[in-house]
C-alpha cells in the first residue's frame, strides 16, 4: 500500500521508497527511509497535502510524493479501508457514534463478525454469505484484524 492511502490516525512502517533523483535527497533527509515508523496525523480539507510524524518530527507531504513510499500497517488492527481484496477479517471495533453503530447493525456488521473483502472501489464485503457495499468513510470507522 502507498503512504498516501494510509488512513489518518494509523501507524505504518516504510517498506520501500522509489524517489526520482531530484526528490531523493530531500525526502530521505526528512526521515522517510525503509524501516521507519510513520503516523498519519491529519490531512487538508481536500485530502492533499497530509501531515505525517516520522522520527518525532511533523512533516507535510503532497500525495504525489507519498505515492512513492510503499508501507505496511504496524498494528494487527487497522481500518477496513486499508484491507486487501480477497482476504478474510474479523471486526474488532467501531469508531463511530450511535447512528453509525445502528447503521452497522442494520447491515449485519457487528464486533466479532467475520467478513471477506470482495472489492475495493467501492468497498464491497461479504458477511455471512451476503454481499454488502459500504462507503470509504464508513470503512475508515470499522477496525478489523486479518484472520
Amino acid at each position: 500500500m502507498k503512504l498516501s492511502e494510509a488512513v489518518v490516525g494509523t501507524k505504518v512502517k516504510i517498506v520501500s521508497v522509489d524517489f526520482p533523483p531530484e526528490l531523493q535527497g530531500r525526502i530521505l533527509g526528512l526521515g522517510f527511509v525503509p524501516g521507519s515508523i510513520v503516523e498519519v496525523v491529519r490531512e487538508a480539507p481536500f485530502g492533499d497535502p497530509r501531515v505525517y510524524t516520522v522520527h518525532g518530527k511533523m512533516i507535510t507531504l503532497r500525495n504525489s510524493e507519498a505515492d512513492l513510499i510503499e508501507v505496511e500497517p504496524v498494528s494487527k488492527n487497522f481500518p477496513l479501508s486499508m484491507a486487501e481484496v480477497g482476504k478474510h477479517y474479523i471486526v474488532k471495533a467501531f469508531l463511530g457514534g450511535p447512528f453509525f453503530m445502528s447503521k452497522m447493525r442494520s447491515l449485519g456488521i457487528n464486533v466479532g463478525s467475520k467478513i471477506m473483502v470482495a472489492s475495493k472501489f467501492p468497498i464491497s464485503i461479504t458477511i455471512n454469505g451476503k454481499p454488502v457495499r459500504i462507503g470509504m468513510g464508513m470503512a475508515e470507522k470499522i477496525i478489523v484484524e486479518e484472520i
